[in-house]
């Protein structure tokens, strides 16, 4: 059983509901004096959560056109190493939450059908991310 599906071989759905809600929050740190409004410094901008999930999608449709998963399993894998350039600690590019998102779901991905399942959790945590407000000015 993969950890994206239930017992039944059902995508759980706490992965596009719940769970990627949460996971979209987490990304950003709110101003303690403002909650309107978030710290730049420690919140994932717009621009990097596009640039990751972009990458993914071109994968995506890459696994898709070659019908060869293993030929492009590893260019998946590579992308751990862009999540741990990004978060480096003398200048964070994106915030460690959700480095630590990138890594465990990519350590997650063996098979065609991992891969499916993450981008459907990814696509979900977008779509919570982009609905959090003060998101879009980032």
């Amino acid at each position: 059983m993969s950890y994206y599906r239930d017992k039944d071989g059902n995508i759980r759905i706490d992965l596009l509901d719940a769970e990627a809600y949460s996971l979209a929050n987490s990304f950003v740190k709110r101003n303690p004096r403002d909650e309107r409004k978030l710290i730049d410094k420690e919140s994932l901008s717009s621009a990097q959560m596009r640039r990751f999930y972009g990458k993914f999608k071109l994968l995506e449709k890459k696994v898709d056109e070659e019908k060869n998963f293993p030929k492009i399993k590893p260019f998946i894998k590579m992308e751990k190493s862009k999540a741990h350039y990004a978060a480096n600690p003398s200048k964070p590019k994106i915030p460690k939450s959700f480095k630590n998102f990138l890594i465990e779901n990519i350590d997650r991905i063996e098979e065609k059908p991992d891969f499916k399942d993450f981008m459907l959790h990814f696509e979900a945590v977008v779509g919570f991310f982009y609905g959090i407000p003060g998101v879009g000015k980032n």
